[in-house]
């Protein structure tokens, strides 16, 4: 079995230095087992599949050009096919990502190649292939049915990334030399002499009683509990008390799925069920203010269901989420604190919720 936590070679080939192991086999080793498409009607049938696609990218597996199949087409092939072709088992630590083009498997009929031409080639492909085979009559342009591909998790941007300007950031600064007559000094020296110069300003609004009220003052376009954000999209929340016990596993993915096309992610989870978890956020993570950047690459909200981190939930995080060094420092450090026994959560979900652009 291959450890995730080896620290792999400053240079490596994945067909050389790793055991090669199916998708399947991978997700076993962290007790993901993906459930038969037969068995799964078509209201838990688009839940499951976004669990399956955030375990695939939990281990650096990401897709591309999947809108020309149903929820339905793409779980069945993702079963059918992709689940049982062996990959490099390159250790989470390597940053290493796979990417696979749906496109390139036969589905509905067709062979890949009519697939992607039909569906996913612009001007510029029809340009380059013409080159090579002037004769070559493409099939009529049809726009995939389906709208998933935009919404698909994303690798993580690299830690090192943050530090310099991304798409999306203010300009970055001029270089130095932008200035040779040194004039934005002069500007410099006028600005802070004029602070000493009344202005006239409107009037500043009364303090707000309501915390939402009061953050979405100051930024009106992202301070909003995500519920009244559903409510606004007009995107249906069920009650838990409505959801049954078959589709509250996938009415809860699909929760987790439209929270981080918003920017909400969830932290320590592990300690929950899946009826616990679904009721916490309907009653609590919903309806508290939060910032909602959307899918962002510098960030985003997290929820933290350790909350405030009293006791009580210290506790929790000793028993069940602390390393043993981490344990060993919190005795040493806090002697006077009950130290709970180590236990396994019983439910294994961190490891493949939605996460953050890093």
């Amino acid at each position: 079995m291959q450890d995730d936590d080896q620290e792999p070679p400053e240079v490596f080939d994945p067909v050389e230095d790793y055991p090669w192991r199916t998708p399947r086999e991978i997700f076993a080793r962290f007790g993901f087992i993906p459930i038969v498409p037969s068995l799964l009607d078509d209201r838990q049938l688009s839940g499951r599949l976004w669990e399956l696609l955030y375990a695939a990218a939990a281990s650096r597996f990401f897709f591309s050009h999947t809108d020309h199949l149903s929820d339905r087409e793409f779980y069945a092939l993702l079963w059918d096919q992709w689940l049982d072709e062996p990959t490099a088992d390159i250790p989470l630590s390597a940053e290493t990502n796979t990417h696979t083009d749906i496109s390139a498997f036969n589905a509905l009929g067709l062979i890949a190649e009519e697939i992607w031409l039909r569906y996913y080639a612009d001007e510029d492909d029809q340009l380059l292939w013409r080159s090579t085979e002037p004769g070559f009559v493409f099939p009529p342009h049809q726009d995939p049915p389906h709208d998933r591909d935009r919404f698909l998790p994303v690798p993580p941007i690299p830690l090192e990334a943050h530090a310099g300007w991304l798409p999306g950031d203010e300009l970055p600064p001029e270089p130095e030399d932008s200035d040779p007559l040194g004039l934005a000094a002069i500007d410099r020296e006028i600005a802070a002499a004029s602070d000493d110069v009344p202005v006239d300003l409107p009037p500043a609004d009364p303090i707000a009683t309501n915390l939402e009220t009061s953050l979405r003052a100051s930024e009106p376009d992202t301070w909003i509990s995500p519920a009244k954000k559903f409510e606004e999209e007009k995107t249906p929340l069920l009650p838990p008390a409505e959801i049954t016990d078959e589709t509250l596993t996938p009415i809860l993915w699909e929760l987790l799925h439209q929270l981080a096309l918003r920017g909400f992610y969830v932290l320590h989870t592990d300690h929950l069920s899946d009826r616990d978890l679904y009721g916490d956020l309907w009653h609590h993570g919903l309806r508290d203010p939060a910032h909602l950047p959307g899918r962002n690459p510098r960030g985003g909200w997290f929820h933290d269901f350790l909350g405030s981190w009293g006791d009580a939930e210290m506790q929790l995080w000793l028993r069940y989420y602390a390393t043993a060094a981490e344990r060993a420092k919190h005795a040493t450090e806090y002697p006077g604190d009950r130290m709970p026994p180590k236990e396994t959560p019983l439910f294994k979900r961190d490891w493949r919720v939605p996460k953050g652009p890093f």
